[in-house]
């Protein structure tokens, strides 16, 4: 039966050896760890089953041959409890110095108890089919391998925050079915379990962790994302400049068919894509693929001849309206693996440039400019945590009533030294992240709760307007978010004038639509902000059901530099009007402006000729003063 066991061992081995040389490695250092782990459990199986035959043939005419062949798989179990430390070393360290440091220690130490096993006498029993072997080899053997073991244990746990969480837990496993069987075969001579033990756990370890099929795409045979992540950290690791490349394509069709299309397309590109020495190749999505150049001057000489196989391959592709490109020449550029990969997407996210073809290196200024961004994104996180978002409001006059009837809500942020940060330079860090969305909840409750608390209505104010960017547009949650934060604070909902954009109409009509239909019938009003700026035309006012409209600062300014401009906002007043419509002049700065702006009879003046947006308290006093000596003139 112990014969049999290892046979089965061997096989399990061979299997999984001849399945993973069908692909193609990416020399990773714990792929290269796990072949010769397989490599050296295979020897430990064989000399296992070697030593069995060789005792029950060869003792009688060939005793040292059969002692040195004993001995040998000895120190085989001891190498492979030195393999099993390496390969999770080989996690940790990856291709760092460190792991080299740590393989000339680990091998000198196992020559040292190799040399001391072999010195040490060794028994060997014979009774019937029943073989083994005792003696002080055999008990070193066990206290060699168990050190390793015990060390392998010791440092998994402690490091196992460094490495893959799910390699350590299958490391445990395996150590600890392996020690169950030294330990039964120590107190069962005539049990041999060590080996097929020990090829059982490599082969828990190849389904769990080390399946090439895993690090590839099973439609394009690609390497996928895992991959490309395992990949650059061990270029980096060992402080290798490479050079990278992102391809990416839209082809212009309808989202119903974009799924499909894409994938076609992906298998295409698969198939056709020349082949470059040391370049590896990996899907990250449908639509974009990353290669990788190991030797960036090999890179230099096939970039041209890449962009000039898609150009070329561009229709049979699937029809692309366009290919886009991002290379990175030198990697030094950034620090690590994750930055380098935060560059390329965010490099995709910035491209504006829709023609046909567009290749786009990136500099050293472009990595700057993406860490600049990076570092206000946590700036932007930390403060919404540490409560340092404020609301500042810039009033508006009414030309009617003589006096301020509304303000503005605007977002501003401090920094930790309580130093305001300009907005330009978070909120459209805030939109590219997502985090606009909880950045404009934190802003509409600090309005809500604002206005309720200080009952702003006595002080004659008859709504506050909020700005809403093209991402809370296109949020189909937005109306009952922000239904339940005026409920929160019992607030009526006459009292909030929400402000959209002609963008942000453009860019998600049906969704902004459905969310102004359930808002406006629980009382909220709608302003079209920014009205001058962008695709502008009054198609934007008949679609959208809103109170009022605002006229953008350039508009406003404009007219006051440009005849033309004076005919099309004339123009437009009276259209508007016409559509018993209110209008907002923004940017109004002097007192000349306002005047003609009140002989142009708009409705409500905004802009610094009257304040600057102001904090709570300031504005609240701004109200006091100013609201007041309207009541007593009159």
């Amino acid at each position: 039966m112990n014969v049999q066991a290892q046979i089965c061992g061997i096989i399990l081995l061979v299997i999984m050896f001849l399945f993973y040389r069908r692909y193609e490695s990416l020399r990773l250092g714990t792929q290269i760890a796990f072949q010769v782990l397989m490599a050296g459990m295979l020897l430990c199986v064989f000399l296992d089953m070697l030593s069995v035959w060789a005792i029950v043939r060869l003792l009688s005419d060939h005793r040292m041959l059969v002692l040195c062949i004993c001995k040998l798989y000895l120190m085989s179990i001891v190498m492979v409890t030195l393999l099993g430390f390496l390969y999770e070393c080989a996690d940790v360290y990856g291709g760092q110095k460190r792991f080299l440091y740590v393989t000339v220690i680990a091998c000198s130490a196992f020559l040292v108890e190799s040399i001391v096993i072999g010195c040490l006498p060794i028994g060997i029993y014979k009774m019937g089919r029943v073989v083994y072997t005792a003696g002080p080899s055999v008990l070193s053997t066990y206290v060699f391998a168990c050190s390793f073991l015990v060390s392998n244990v010791i440092f998994t746990i402690r490091k196992r925050k460094q490495g893959n969480p799910r390699r350590s837990q299958v490391i445990l496993f395996w150590m600890a079915m392996w020690t169950v069987a030294a330990l039964t075969q120590f107190l069962n001579n005539e049990l041999l379990l060590v080996g097929y033990a020990g090829a059982l756990g490599v082969l828990v370890i190849f389904f769990r962790l080390e399946n090439p099929e895993y690090l590839t795409d099973r439609i394009t045979g690609l390497y996928n994302q895992d991959a490309l992540l395992l990949y650059a950290q061990k270029l980096y690791n060992g402080e290798k400049n490479f050079a990278v490349m992102s391809v990416w394509w839209n082809l212009g069709v309808s989202q119903a068919d974009e799924g499909a299309r894409e994938q076609a397309v992906m298998v295409a590109f698969a198939k056709r894509m020349p082949k470059f020495d040391g370049t590896k190749v990996f899907k990250m999505a449908d639509d974009e693929a990353w290669l990788i150049f190991e030797d960036p001057e090999h890179a230099e000489n096939n970039v041209e001849k890449l962009k000039s196989y898609m150009e070329y391959g561009r229709r049979e592709l699937g029809g692309m309206a366009q290919v886009e490109f991002t290379y990175l020449a030198d990697t030094t550029l950034v620090n690590d693996y994750q930055e380098m990969i935060h560059l390329m997407q965010y490099a995709r996210w910035k491209s504006k440039d829709h023609s046909a073809s567009n290749f786009k290196q990136v500099d050293s200024a472009f990595v700057e400019q993406m860490r600049q961004e990076k570092r206000m994104e946590q700036m932007l996180e930390e403060a919404m945590k540490e409560d340092r978002i404020e609301v500042f409001y810039q009033p508006i006059y009414s030309t009617k009533e003589k006096r301020f009837v509304s303000a503005e809500a605007l977002v501003r942020m401090r920094d930790r030294d309580g130093n305001l940060v300009p907005p330009g330079s978070f909120i459209s860090v805030a939109e590219a992240n997502g985090k606009i969305l909880p950045l404009g909840e934190i802003v509409f409750d600090k309005v809500c709760r604002f206005f309720t608390r200080e009952s702003l209505e006595q002080y004659g104010l008859h709504y506050i307007e909020v700005n809403l960017s093209v991402i809370q547009c296109s949020y189909a949650g937005l109306a009952e978010d922000y239904i339940g934060i005026m409920e929160k604070y019992q607030i009526n909902p006459r009292y909030i004038n929400l402000e959209i954009t002609e963008s942000a109409s453009m860019a998600a009509k049906k969704t902004l639509l459905e969310n102004m239909s359930r808002l406006m019938e629980y009382g909220v009003y709608f302003s079209l902000d920014d009205f001058g700026t962008g695709q502008s035309n009054l198609n934007y006012i008949v679609d959208m059901p809103v109170n009022i409209v605002k006229f953008d600062r350039e508009m406003s300014q404009a007219f006051f530099r440009d005849e033309k401009a004076k005919y099309v906002m004339n123009a437009a007043m009276q259209m508007i009007h016409g559509m018993k419509l209110k209008i907002v002049s923004e940017g109004i700065e002097t007192k000349d402006q306002y005047l003609a702006m009140e002989e142009l009879d708009i409705d409500y003046i905004q802009g610094y000729y009257f304040s600057k947006p102001l904090p709570e308290a300031e504005f609240l006093s701004f109200l006091q003063e100013n609201n007041e000596k309207v009541v007593k003139n009159a």
